[in-house]
C-alpha cells in the first residue's frame, strides 16, 4: 500500500496545475476535480440542499492511457492525501490479511479527511482485486465483500464534512463485478480513450519540452503519423529518439557536443516502438503508392475519394452533413491488382491497416474466428483512422443457407459477427471496411446493401495502356536491352491480368539466365519466348460475367434453388472413416448412410457393407 500527501491547497492561486503533468483526456481530468474539490468548495451549499456528493470513479481504457498519471496530478493539484492499492499490495497468502490491508486504508483515508483535507484511495487494476464472481476463489469473494462493506459506508457519510474519494481504473472493465458499477459504489465512468491527433501534439509538447528538438521537427505531423499511439507510446517514442540522438553523439567525432534530436531520429524511434493496442494483431502501413500500380486511372480516383476524403477531410463532410462510406468492395479476376489496390489506399491515406484472410478466421475451436474478428475492430476503432481489409471476402461472408444439416456454420457465425460490428461503425469514426474478392456472387446479400458495402467496384483486366504501365513498372529495376518494346509486349499480351504480366517479367529475366549466367540484360527475344509459352487464365466468357455482376440482379439475388423433379432419384450412400489412436479401445468409426458404426478392427469395415 502506497501512500502519499501534496502540500497544495484548494486556495494556491493556481501555482501547479495538472496540466503540467499529463495531456489530453479532459473529460476523466473534469470528472476528477468535480469529485475531489467540489464537495470542499460547496459544502455549505450541499448541506442546505441535502446533497450526498457521489464518492467513486471508475476510469477504464487500454493500458497506457494515463489513468494512474492523471489520478496522481489531480491529487497534487488538489493538495489530497493518496493512498495507492494494487493487486500486489493488497492480496496475502494467508486469509483475512487482504481484508485487514482494506481495512486499514479506509481507516487511514478517513482519518485525514476528519482533519478536513480530502482523501483518494486509487485502486489500481481493479479487475485483479474483485473480478466477475463467475470466475472467483473464496478469497476473492471475502475480499469483494470487504470492499462492498466499505465502499456502502463511505456512501453514508457523504453529507458528512469528512471526505474520502474511491478511484479505480482498469483496461478489462467487463471483467470486474457488476455489483460494483452500481450507483452508490462507483456512480461515474469514464473512458479515457486513445488520444486524437489535437492531443498527441499535447503530449509530444508535454514530453519534449526539455528535450533539444532540431528546428526542423514537427511536432504536429509527427503526431498525424502516430495513429494509434497512446501516452505511455509516445513517451517511449520521445525516450528513445533521445537515445538515437545521444548515439549518434558518442559515435561521431563531435569532441562531446551533443547533437540534438533530428526528425530521422523520431523516424528510427517509430521503427522500434509502435502503438501498443495493436500488439498481436497485424497491422501495418503499407509501403505501396498509387505509382506502383499500372493503369486503372479512374478506379484509383475513385477510390481516393472514397478512402482518402474522409480521412482526411473531415471536417468538410461534418460541415455538409454528409457520412462518408463505410465499406467497399473491390470484386474481379484475380491477379488484377484488388490487393495492391487496397494496400495503396491504405499508404495513402495515412491510416492503420489490418489484414485479415479465411486462414487467420476459421479456426478448430468454436469462437475463436469470432472473437479474432470483435477484437480487429476494436483495435481499429482504438487505432484510428485505420482501414479493416478482409482478402478473399467469399470465404469470410459467403452466402449463408449452404448447410444441409440445418445446424449454424462456422461460415455463419463469423457472417453474423462482421454483420454486428459493420453496423457498430455507423457510431466509429475514421473506420473504413475494405474486402476483395474474385467470387463476388458468393457473397451474402446481406453484405450487399448501402450502410455496409455501400461501393462496390469492378476491377477489369488490364487494357492495352494498362498493360504497357504495367510491363513499366515491373522493368524499371531490370536491366532491359534498348531493343525491347514494351509497346509491342502490351499488344501481344491481350487478357493478360496484371499478376501475370509481372510474372512474365520475372521469367523472362530467368531465362536470360538460364542462356548466360553472366547476362547483363535481358533482352526482347527472351520476352517472346516466355509469351509464347503461356496463355492467359481468363476468357471473354469470364470478363463479362465480372463486368455485370452489379448490373444483373439475379447474380446478386440469393442463391436459386435446386430444381425440383418428380422422378426419384437414387439415394447414394456416402462412406466417411475417421481412424483414431487404438489406446481408445477402437481405431475409429465410419459414417455409413447416416448411421455410426465403431470399428474395432480392420476387418469390421467390409463387414459393416455387406450388412447395409
Amino acid at each position: 500500500m502506497e501512500t502519499s500527501s501534496s502540500s497544495s491547497t484548494l486556495t494556491n492561486g493556481g501555482q501547479w496545475r495538472a496540466e503540467e503533468a499529463v495531456a489530453g483526456n479532459w473529460e476523466a481530468l473534469r470528472a476528477l476535480r468535480e469529485l475531489i474539490t467540489s464537495p470542499l468548495l460547496y459544502s455549505r451549499e450541499s448541506r442546505k440542499l441535502g446533497l450526498k456528493w457521489p464518492r467513486g470513479l471508475l476510469l477504464y481504457g487500454p493500458p497506457g492511457t494515463g489513468k494512474t498519471s492523471l489520478v496522481r496530478a489531480v491529487v497534487r493539484e488538489c493538495g489530497a492525501h493518496l493512498i495507492v492499492l494494487s493487486p500486489h499490495s493488497v492480496h496475502r497468502a494467508h486469509a483475512g490479511e487482504s481484508e485487514r490491508i482494506l481495512r486499514e486504508a479506509f481507516a487511514e483515508a478517513s482519518s485525514h479527511a476528519k482533519l478536513g483535507k480530502p482523501s483518494v484511495i486509487f485502486i489500481d487494476e481493479i479487475d485483479a482485486i474483485c473480478p466477475r464472481r463467475d470466475s472467483r476463489r473464496e478469497q476473492d469473494i471475502r475480499l469483494a465483500s470487504q470492499l462492498f462493506m466499505l465502499m456502502d459506508s463511505n456512501k453514508s457519510s457523504s453529507t458528512s464534512t469528512s471526505h474520502v474519494v474511491v478511484v479505480a481504473s482498469t483496461n478489462r472493465v467487463d471483467a470486474i463485478d457488476p455489483a460494483l458499477r452500481r450507483s452508490g459504489r462507483f456512480d461515474t465512468e469514464i473512458e479515457v480513450t486513445t488520444p486524437s491527433e489535437a492531443e498527441r501534439f499535447q503530449i509530444l509538447k508535454l514530453y519534449t519540452k526539455r528535450l533539444s528538438l532540431d528546428p526542423d521537427v514537427n511536432l504536429q505531423s509527427l503526431a498525424a503519423a502516430c495513429n494509434g499511439y497512446v501516452g505511455a507510446d509516445l513517451e517511449a517514442l520521445c525516450r528513445e529518439a533521445a537515445l538515437s540522438a545521444l548515439r549518434k553523439s558518442s559515435d561521431g567525432d563531435l569532441g562531446g557536443k551533443i547533437c540534438n534530436i533530428t526528425v530521422d531520429d523520431f523516424k528510427h524511434a517509430r521503427s522500434i516502438v509502435g502503438p501498443s493496442i495493436t500488439r498481436g494483431v497485424t497491422v501495418e502501413i503499407p509501403k505501396v503508392s498509387w505509382e506502383d500500380i499500372g493503369g486503372l486511372y479512374e478506379l484509383k480516383k475513385k477510390l481516393q475519394q472514397a478512402v482518402e476524403w474522409p480521412l482526411k477531410h473531415s471536417s468538410a463532410f461534418s460541415r455538409l452533413g454528409v457520412s462518408p462510406i463505410r465499406g467497399i468492395l473491390l470484386h474481379g479476376p484475380p491477379g488484377c491488382s484488388k490487393t495492391t489496390l487496397a494496400k495503396a489506399a491504405g499508404h495513402a491515406a495515412q491510416a492503420s491497416f489490418f489484414s485479415l484472410s479465411g486462414a487467420e478466421l476459421f479456426s478448430m475451436y468454436v469462437g475463436e474466428g469470432e472473437a479474432l474478428l470483435r477484437n480487429t475492430f476494436r483495435r481499429a476503432r482504438l487505432a484510428a483512422p485505420s482501414i479493416i481489409f478482409f482478402d478473399e471476402a467469399d470465404v469470410v461472408a459467403a452466402r449463408r443457407g449452404g448447410s444441409s444439416s440445418g445446424s449454424t456454420t462456422v461460415g455463419e457465425r463469423l457472417l453474423s459477427t462482421l454483420l454486428t460490428e459493420m453496423d457498430g461503425l455507423e457510431q466509429a469514426k475514421g473506420i473504413l471496411v475494405l474486402a476483395a474478392t474474385n467470387r463476388p456472387h458468393a457473397i451474402d446479400a446481406a453484405l450487399m446493401r448501402p450502410g455496409r458495402f455501400d461501393l462496390v467496384l469492378y476491377v477489369p483486366p488490364p487494357d492495352l495502356e494498362a498493360r504497357y504501365e504495367i510491363l513499366r513498372v515491373h522493368t524499371r529495376g531490370m536491366k532491359v536491352d534498348p531493343d525491347v518494346d514494351l509497346g509491342q509486349i502490351a499488344a501481344d499480351t491481350e487478357l493478360f491480368t496484371g499478376a501475370e504480366l509481372e510474372g512474365l517479367c520475372k521469367e523472362a529475366g530467368i531465362v536470360a539466365l538460364r542462356e548466360d549466367i553472366s547476362a547483363t540484360l535481358v533482352c526482347s527475344r527472351h520476352f517472346q519466348t516466355v509469351r509464347n509459352s503461356l496463355k492467359p487464365a481468363l476468357t471473354r466468357e469470364d470478363i463479362n460475367l465480372y463486368s455485370s455482376f452489379m448490373k444483373n440482379p439475379l447474380l446478386r439475388s440469393s442463391a436459386p434453388s435446386k430444381p425440383r423433379s418428380n422422378h426419384r432419384v437414387k439415394e447414394t450412400k456416402k462412406l466417411f472413416i475417421l481412424t483414431i489412436p487404438i489406446t481408445l479401445g477402437v481405431i475409429g468409426f465410419m459414417l455409413y448412410g447416416g448411421m455410426k458404426y465403431f470399428l474395432t478392427s480392420p476387418d469390421r469395415v467390409p463387414k459393416v457393407l455387406a450388412s447395409t
